[in-house]
Order: structure tokens, then sequence, then C-alpha cells
């Protein structure tokens, strides 16, 4: 149910005009939660632009019913070369494009034709993009506007100039002699024309705005979910469509395909026109997706979209209820939600969906609570524990939603324990010379860690796990989008400290939550503690976690103080010491249930 509401609901095209307008965010890249600089927030695609300067914002209007786009920008852009978008790996590039059509009005729409390519869902099974394009765009044009550029009376007005010049040809001289012979001549003129499909479908855009004034915005979306050759592909039919000087067109590219494409791709011969989108704050997101969830559920919404279904759904309306209540009224679950989904607004949505039907979290009980009560407030505790653990029992770093075990190890170094904290911790500080985007180079991080007794070998390994994990990042995305072999080592990048990185170090780092899922998927180098958290690894009994997580952390502290790290950018026992909150709040609810003779609670 959740998936149907808060997921897929989207895309039933009875609703998407509604949808847009009750659930799209307008994009802002200053997400006021994020524990990034605003200053390294703004400059986020800085890295792509040619003259090292960020692209422009995507900015939009609508003035007599025609769509302006960053004025200036598009002055010099529109029929000339395509628009290029921007925009990290699920901050809503698809949404943007979609709710730039519904925002129109129904006049305006109705001079407007808008013919969305997602490749992402679509032209798999093609032989190539030229032909998914050839085809989709005939199709789109006669089931959406019906509109069928194949047909006779449709062929007759786009081609009436070559028509009239085909009547001066020595063709045309057949008129007077045979008027059969004439249309014989003239209909294989026509279908050699039409047969020529890439000349074709130009001739009939240009028919359409010029003669039967039409806007038109063709948008070429997730080629970066394909092959780096599809990815080329897109971007020359997008500019042969662009050329024509009567159509806007757009390509929605990811960073890091950008600069590879201008490196060694069909990019590198243009100088292109670029447009930005940053995602929006995901607690706004998230609170105009739940408030049109419930306002389905309840029928007040989308009246059919649930047509079929035979459930009781006031369960997902008190569960829904609840988890916005939440996220609105607790600043903590807002700042999480912000900064351990990376900006990535794909990720929030499925993270918070998920978390609806998780076994890891008690729905039963906040329903019932909700029904009977009312003003149930979901604690952080729930929404970090899903996270941490997905739809599995216990935590395992490839199922985990967005968690990295930043305590793992790669070596019989019990030091090491720390490395991966000490590394985001480093980038994020002043000390690391960042350039002023942020970056420090892998060789500063090298040498920092060697003087605090780490090998280079040792480093390298943290480096690219982070990398992989998202905790720290590239200026490229290299390690996450861009593949690096094996044998290549990070020596030859730059690194900085994401969102995701900083709210593993300065809350995950010690929270009750985060040790107790991590301390059965550390090696342990204390054969005493080692042999305590293996003899409860097993148990979910809350007691047991909590002797568990308890003697990781006593664990770790007394390694921390053995390894005693000459170095200010990351204290430990003052991070144990933010979050013993959590601690406390198992030991009370331990200590009230063993007041009442409870046993065996769980939480």
């Amino acid at each position: 149910m959740a998936e149907l509401l808060l997921d897929t609901v989207e895309d039933d095209p009875d609703y998407k005009d509604e949808f847009y307008r009750e659930c799209y965010v307008p994009l802002e890249a200053n997400n006021r939660h994020l524990l990034l600089s605003k200053s390294i927030i703004s400059a986020r695609y800085k890295r792509v632009g040619e003259t090292g300067s960020a692209p422009a914002m995507m900015n939009t209007s609508v003035e007599d019913g025609r769509l302006q786009i960053d004025k200036k920008l598009a002055a010099k852009t529109v029929g000339s070369r395509p628009i290029v978008v921007i925009g990290d790996v699920g901050v809503g590039k698809t949404s943007f494009f979609e709710n730039l059509f519904c925002e129109l009005s129904s006049e305006d729409k109705s001079h407007t034709i808008f013919i969305h390519l997602n490749l992402g869902e679509r032209a798999a099974l093609s032989e190539s993009v030229r032909s998914h394009v050839l085809q989709s765009v005939p199709d789109i044009l006669r089931q959406k506007y019906k509109i069928d550029i194949n047909s006779n009376a449709f062929i007759n007005k786009a081609y009436k100039s070559e028509i009239e010049a085909f009547e001066q040809s020595p063709e045309g001289r057949l008129k007077k002699i045979s008027v059969l012979d004439y249309e014989r001549a003239l209909v294989a003129f026509l279908v050699g024309k039409a047969a020529q499909r890439d000349a074709h479908l130009r001739t009939s855009l240009e028919y359409l705005v010029k003669h039967e004034n039409k806007q038109i915005l063709i948008v070429i979306d997730n080629a970066d979910q394909r092959n780096f050759d599809t990815q080329q592909d897109a971007f020359i039919i997008a500019q042969e469509l662009a050329s024509s000087r009567n159509l806007l067109v757009f390509v929605a590219l990811r960073p890091s395909t950008f600069f590879q494409s201008k490196l060694t791709g069909a990019l590198s011969g243009y100088q292109n026109r670029l447009l930005t989108i940053s995602p929006p704050p995901a607690d706004e997101v998230l609170r105009k997706r739940i408030t049109y969830a419930v306002r389905v559920a309840e029928g007040q919404a989308a009246p059919n979209a649930l047509d079929g279904i035979r459930l009781n759904i006031k369960s997902i309306v008190y569960f829904l209820n609840a988890t916005l209540r939440s996220i609105r009224s607790n600043p903590q679950i807002r700042t999480f939600l912000s900064n351990i989904t990376g900006g990535n607004t794909r990720l929030v949505i499925e993270l918070i969906t998920s978390f609806c039907g998780s076994p890891n979290v008690d729905g039963r009980r906040i329903v019932r609570i909700e029904e009977e009560e009312g003003n149930y407030q979901v604690p952080l505790h729930e929404f970090t524990k899903h996270a941490l653990l997905g739809e599995y029992s216990y935590y395992n770093q490839l199922s985990s939603l967005v968690a990295c075990n930043v305590y793992d190890v790669s070596s019989a170094d019990p030091r090491e324990h720390f490395l991966a904290s000490l590394v985001i911790a480093y980038l994020a500080s002043p000390l690391g010379n960042q350039n002023n985007d942020g970056f420090v180079p892998a060789n500063n991080v090298l040498n920092e860690m060697v003087r605090i007794g780490f090998n280079q070998d040792q480093t390298r390994v943290a480096l690219k796990r982070l990398a992989e994990k998202r905790l720290i990042e590239t200026p490229h995305a290299h390690y996450r989008e861009i593949r690096v072999s094996e044998d290549a080592l990070p020596d030859q990048f730059s690194f900085r400290a994401t969102s995701i990185g900083l709210y593993h170090v300065r809350f995950w780092l010690g929270a009750f939550s985060f040790l107790d899922a991590t301390s059965i998927d550390t090696p342990i180098f204390d054969e005493t503690a080692r042999s305590l958290i293996f003899k409860t690894a097993p148990s979910f009994d809350i007691s047991d976690r909590y002797e568990r997580a308890s003697t990781f952390k006593s664990y770790l502290e007394q390694a921390w103080y053995d390894a005693n790290f000459p170095i200010s950018y990351l204290d430990l026992p003052q991070v144990f010491a933010a979050q013993q909150d959590g601690f406390s709040s198992v030991a009370r609810h331990l200590k009230k249930s063993s007041g009442r003779g409870q046993t065996n609670t769980k939480r």
C-alpha cells in the first residue's frame, strides 16, 4: 500500500497533473538541514562548467502561453543546440521535466507538444536510440495529440512547398498529359519523402511549429542510465533535432556522464549550454508526498487510484499520519533524512516507502497508539534502525539502504576501527588544504594518515570503500558512477566528505542503534569483548542488545585511548557523550520493564 500511495501513484497518467500540483517541490540548492557548508552546496556542479564556474540554475516561467527558461541563456541556445541539464542521480530531473509541462494552464497546453523520451524505462529492446526516437516521437504525436505525421492529409500539408516544386519538375508535366500518371508519380515522391524517417520527422516538427503555431519541447531523459555509447547517441540526436531552430530540446545527464563525454565523447565537439537541477529539501518532499498519499487513501484525491483494492486502509492512514507528524515536529529526523540520503530525492522516497512495511519497524504498535490516543511521535531510532538493517534482522553492508560500517577493518589492527572516521573528519576539517569546492588531494590524506600511524595501503582501502558507499566523493564521482580499475590507486584523485559521511561521524558513530547493528559485523580484537558480543549476537531481546552495544562501545573507547592519536579533528569520547541519550533511554526502559516484572522485551 505504501508503495502504491507514495511511489507508483505518480506514474498514473490520469492523475499526473494533480500529483505534481500537490507534490512537486521547487528546486533549491541550499538545503537547510544539510551538514555541508552552503558554499559547497551552491557550487555542487561547478566541476562540470567549461569555465570552472557553476552552470546556471534552471529557472522557468510561463509568459503569454510560452515557456521562458533562463531568458539570457535560452536566447543563445534555443534553435542552435540542446540544453544540457545537469543533475546528480536521484535529484529529480525526471520530475522537473514532468512538472514543467504539468504547470501549464489548459490553454497553454493546447498549443504545446511535450515529448518526454525516458531512456531509463524504454528503448532497451530497440536496436538503437535513433530507432527508438524515430519510432516513439510519431507514436506520441499520434496517441497523445492525435497528430499522424504519416497520414496522407498531414504529408500533403507538411510538404506543400515540395509538392509545388514537384509540379515545376519534369515529372510535373505529367499533370497535363495524364492525371493518373501524375498522381502515381506524386505518390511515389511523397512516399520517398516519408521513407526518410529522420528527415521526415524534422520536416513534420518544423511544420507543426511554423504553420500550426505549436511550441514543442523534447526531453531525452535518463540516457545516463544506459551505456556510454548510448549516451553519446542520445546527445547527437538531441543536437540534430535542436539544429532545426524550431524546437526546445533538453538532454538530462549526470555530472560524471557529462565529464566523461567532454573528455572523450560526443560533447567534446560542442560548446554546451548548461543548466542545473539541485535537490529540494528532503523533509519538504516527504511532507508533500505523505500528505497527498493520505488524501488518496481517504478518497479525497485521485479517487479511482485504489479501484479494485478491498483492504481496510485505515491502518496505512494512521501510520502515514504518525510518520508525517514526526517528520514535521522532530528536527533530528529531518536532519537524518536530509543528510543520510545525500540529496538523492528518489532514495528519500524509497527509504520512507520501505519504512512503512519494514519488519524492523513495529508498525502495529504505531497504528494502535495512533488509533487509540492520536498524536503519536515516531522516535528517531525507528527510522535509523530501518536505515541500518533494511529488510533484514542483522546488519549487512550489502543490504543496508544507506549505512556503512565505519568501524570495519582491512587488517588485524585495532587502530583501524577509526581510520574511516578519521579520513572523513580530516576531509571536513580546515587542515586538509581544501580547494574552494572543499576537495582535498589524496596525497594530503595519505600523508596525514601516515603521520598518525597508518600505512598507505590501509588508507587507500578506506578511501575506495568510503567513495563507493558515498561517504566521501571525488569531483566527478569516481568509484560510485565512474568505474575505476582495481589496480588504479586513489592517489590521483581529490576527495571531500559528503553529508552522508558527516552524518556517520557526527551522529551515528556513538548512537545506540548504530553500535548495536555494527557490533556483530566488526572484527573484535579483545577476547573478552568478542566472547560477550558473540554470546548475545543471535538475540533480539532489548537487554541483550543493550549489553552488546555497551560492550562494543567500551571496547572502542579503550581502543581509542590505546591508539592515542595526535589529532584535533575527531574526538570520539565527545561524540559518544553527545549520543549518550540513546543508551540512557534504553536503560530507563529496561529499569521500568524490570520494575513491572516484564521479560523478553523488544524494541
